[in-house]
């Protein structure tokens, strides 16, 4: 029954393709979709689980994935999507004796597509036999043009080490990895030792399965380049074409005032209808420039480069075969466009993400379709490597993290936004004494401990951490829940810190030692003093009123035994008004 079913489905051709959106994090725009496939409405093998199932039981399953590919490209191509499109296919159908090698890149030229839109999602839901005939199938179709993703990453044995053959363009993490991952420590080690991984072998990462938002603030810290799931979007026959994230003050949190607008060096420009003799002609007579945009009306069709153009040129008959043409014959279709508000660090990231499969000198800078100029990539390189070295100049030598310059500018720039944050100074208590004691070294892991507790739990997208000297630490909140992210920071700060501590002196809670003036005391367990300062007013108008308005908050949590916090608003501060709080974290503190 279920043979004459599937060979039904074969015969009509009816399954129907889903999209689900990748999303780029570092710009928000849609990077791909996943497509995603059912069987037949009113079928007991609409579920995809049944369907590959039975296909598999029935030795159809390289049949049923051809057809599932070939209506997810049809699809797409009708519905005109953005970004690449990722199409899977499972190691037993390319190993399997009827598969037929050809069969996708026959399809795309029919369609007018390059293997470059394409991406082969490996899925190990049926593993293959003989990895050694499934590794050469998939470096047959990365010598064809297409990128490889592994499916799945950490859910088996085998899909790590075929991450270590292949060397994918993108691996995407399984989701059990995913899966609360905001409050599950172990997880969190997993997904970061595989962003390191990945990062050695220029390998790309998507987080699939992501639904909460807490699981998507957290993940929007680590350095992954992707993300998909219910959070943004469940699989869909017409996807959306565009997807909002809430990316609110993260253009102002950057690091510098430099955008891709500044990045512009020229803004000369054709209609799509100009023939392409007289865009020749155009570059001969400005021979310092490389590209130039092609616009229909004010919106932008594509770019011509001079070299390509020339080459066209240059070739037997190729004046006469192009130079009535109009440019829109011979133009890029897809060149790398930037919104002109992003960052500098934004932009490197796009133009990087795009250089394996293009090698552009040129983009194109525009807002809203609109065409503002041309940017040159070795003026983006020049820029980057300007602002490390000036983040470089400015960091603390221990934790690498922005000292007090760079962190006085990001709050002269939240201010002059008027932009709401919180300022927190972080400094921990009883260091000198832990210092004499235990030593410097000792010492300097107490600080990297608060350090790396503040990176863990701060948003990268939000919030800015810097270490200004010593154990005094800053952290510039635009996170809303910055208190809760302030209690997980004091409990895995000192969760690290216990395990630095003598066992006697563990057990005593604490050590005695001799203070400034010889005499013996006994010294508590490193605790952290915080001092918060509300910025919602207008009241303040420069970094330097914000350091003294702190400071008898930092005066007022020093004098609570323990853990403690002094929170304020400038407002308060300045009317001499402060609430002060005492604060075990031992549990659940509560933060007013």
């Amino acid at each position: 029954m279920m043979y004459s079913e599937l060979q039904q489905i074969l015969i009509n051709e009816s399954v129907t393709s889903l999209y689900q959106p990748i999303i780029d994090k570092y710009t928000g725009d849609i990077f791909a979709y996943e497509a995603l496939s059912r069987g037949p409405s009113n079928s007991v093998l609409h579920s995809p689980i049944q369907l590959f199932e039975q296909a598999h039981q029935h030795n159809l399953l390289n049949e049923v994935e051809k057809l599932c590919r070939q209506q997810a490209i049809k699809g797409y191509v009708k519905q005109q999507l953005p970004g690449k499109l990722f199409i899977n296919i499972s190691p037993e159908a390319l190993v399997h004796d009827n598969h037929q090698k050809g069969k996708t890149l026959e399809l795309l030229k029919t369609l007018g597509l390059s293997t470059s839109q394409i991406v082969i999602e490996l899925t190990e839901q049926y593993p293959g036999t003989d990895e050694k005939i499934t590794l050469n199938a998939l470096k047959y179709y990365q010598e064809m043009g297409f990128a490889i993703a592994l499916d799945d990453l950490g859910a088996g044995y085998s899909s790590l080490r075929l991450w270590s053959q292949v060397k994918p363009e993108f691996v995407k993490i399984d989701r059990h990895f995913i899966e609360n991952i905001d409050a599950d420590a172990t997880k969190q080690e997993f997904v970061r030792s595989f962003v390191e991984i990945a990062q050695s072998m220029q390998c790309k990462v998507i987080a699939e399965g992501i639904e909460t938002e807490a699981e998507f603030e957290y993940l929007c810290k680590l350095k992954i380049d992707y993300l998909q799931g219910y959070y943004f979007s469940r699989p869909q026959a017409v996807p959306p074409t565009a997807i909002r994230l809430n990316r609110s003050n993260r253009a102002i949190i950057d690091k510098t005032d430099i955008n891709a607008r500044c990045l512009a060096v020229h803004s000369v420009h054709v209609a799509d209808t100009e023939n392409t003799e007289a865009v020749v002609q155009l570059f001969q007579n400005r021979p310092n420039i490389n590209s130039i945009a092609v616009l229909n009306g004010k919106n932008i069709t594509g770019i011509v480069y001079r070299a390509a153009l020339l080459g066209l040129f240059s070739k037997p008959f190729g004046r006469d075969l192009y130079s009535k043409a109009p440019v829109k014959n011979v133009m890029e279709r897809k060149p790398l466009m930037v919104d002109a508000d992003l960052s500098i660090e934004q932009v490197s990231r796009l133009v990087t993400s795009r250089a394996r499969y293009h090698q552009e000198d040129d983009f194109v800078i525009s807002k809203n379709n609109i065409f503002i100029g041309i940017g040159h990539v070795v003026d983006l390189l020049r820029q980057i490597t300007e602002l490390q070295i000036k983040q470089a100049r400015h960091a603390n030598p221990l934790t690498q993290l922005p000292g007090l310059v760079p962190i006085n500018d990001c709050m002269d720039k939240l201010i002059a936004k008027q932009v709401p944050f919180v300022v927190t100074h972080f400094d921990i208590d009883h260091f000198k004494p832990f210092n004499d004691v235990y030593g410097f070294a000792k010492g300097d892991e107490i600080i990297l401990a608060l350090g790396q507790s503040l990176q863990k739990y701060a948003l990268d997208a939000l919030d800015t951490v810097g270490h200004i000297g010593g154990d005094d630490f800053i952290v510039l909140w635009c996170s809303v829940d910055w208190q809760e992210r302030v209690n997980r920071i004091v409990e895995n700060f000192s969760n690290i810190v216990s395990d630095l501590y003598l066992a006697e002196h563990k057990t005593a809670g604490g050590f005695n030692c001799k203070d400034r003036y010889n005499c013996d005391r006994f010294v508590p367990l490193t605790t952290i003093s915080v001092a918060a300062l509300e910025i919602a007013t207008p009241i303040v108008t420069n970094a330097f009123e914000i350091s003294s308005y702190l400071s008898p908050l930092k005066h007022a949590a020093k004098q609570w035994q323990g853990h403690s916090l002094a929170l304020n608003t400038a407002e308060e501060v300045c009317s001499m008004g402060m609430t002060q709080q005492n604060l075990s974290y031992s549990a659940q503190p509560a933060i007013s």
